[in-house]
């Protein structure tokens, strides 16, 4: 099968897998972008993707964003581009010398 993985029958890039499997929410995408210190102008540029999508995702709070996987794979990508990681525990960002004033970790949301 190689790159694919089966979830719920469906067959799925590796690649997704691991956001599908963590569930990255609106609220985590928040927090992503803010440990990123992106606005969310630069995020949907970067992302090639409208303000309007983006802000509807954030806004979705701890539901799963309602998004074509590869959309919001390209906001991931961006996002993890600037050091910031995704995990069951939350986001956090992974960079070997934080700026001064960067929150380095952001429980998830209960």
């Amino acid at each position: 099968m190689g790159i694919f993985i089966r979830v719920d029958g469906i067959p799925v890039p590796r690649k997704f897998f691991p956001m599908l499997a963590i569930r990255i929410t609106g609220n985590q995408l928040r927090a992503g972008r803010a440990l990123a210190d992106l606005s969310m102008e630069d995020l949907a540029a970067r992302a090639r993707l409208s303000r309007r999508s983006l802000s509807k995702w954030e806004g979705s709070s701890n539901a799963v964003p309602d998004a074509m996987v590869a959309h919001l794979s390209r906001v991931i990508d961006v996002l993890e581009a600037e050091g910031v990681r995704f995990s069951d525990g939350g986001v956090y960002l992974h960079r070997s010398a934080p700026r001064a004033g960067t929150v380095l970790h952001s429980e998830a949301a209960a």
